[in-house]
């Protein structure tokens, strides 16, 4: 005696397909929060990548020397010094004059170097670009800056800036003060990368 072969109804496969489709679309609602922000992170990392460079560098006794005149006054301190380096570094690969620091800065990133018109540039295989413009050469001043950094990055096949940072002569990275820069939103909270969720203006005018 043949057994009666049992199978799923056309309506037990059409509650599980929506069913399904129900879990696909809770799961892709919740991606979409946890996305990371992909402009923050390119910019964290180019962040992150110039606080070891600039330490680096200006812990580098024969790249930037610190020198005292005979009446015990500073004659060369820090990043802003444009003058040849010392040693064995000024002998193998020396740099002085307008663009010192973008070119050792590129040196410690691993990117390329490039001369331009008011600020150079510094290009990573990451897709990342650092602008430098270099500002006061040879001042021995510890706070002043050193360098304006705008950094940017190969985002969809368009370069896009994303932030500025500032150097100063003691290898202090920070925010540069513009009030449309968005490094400091970027900062303040540089452990989280994911998109945040902007609250609808037009929403909240509605309720009141």
């Amino acid at each position: 005696m043949a057994k009666n072969k049992k199978g799923f109804t056309l309506v037990e496969i059409l509650v599980a397909m929506a069913l399904v489709a129900v879990l696909v679309s809770v799961m892709a609602s919740n991606m979409a929060k946890v996305r990371p922000d992909q402009k923050k992170a390119l910019f964290i990392k180019a962040y992150t990548r110039t606080e070891v460079a600039v330490a680096s560098m200006l812990n580098d006794a024969e790249m930037y020397p610190t020198v005292y005149d005979e009446n015990g006054n500073l004659e060369e301190f820090g990043l802003c010094s444009t003058k040849e380096p010392l040693g064995l570094l000024g002998q193998t690969d020396p740099a002085s004059g307008t663009g010192k620091f973008s070119y050792y800065f590129a040196k410690a990133v691993g990117g390329t170097y490039a001369a331009g018109n008011g600020a150079n540039t510094v290009k990573t295989n990451d897709g990342i670009t650092y602008s430098i413009t270099e500002q006061n050469a040879n001042s021995v001043t510890i706070d002043a800056t050193a360098a304006t950094i705008t950094v940017s990055a190969d985002i969809k096949g368009e370069d896009t800036e994303l932030a500025q940072i500032k150097v100063t002569n003691n290898g202090n990275v920070s925010c540069n003060g513009n009030e449309n820069n968005k490094c400091q939103e970027y900062m303040d909270d540089r452990y989280d990368l994911r998109i945040k969720e902007k609250a609808k203006a037009a929403s909240d005018d509605s309720k009141e």
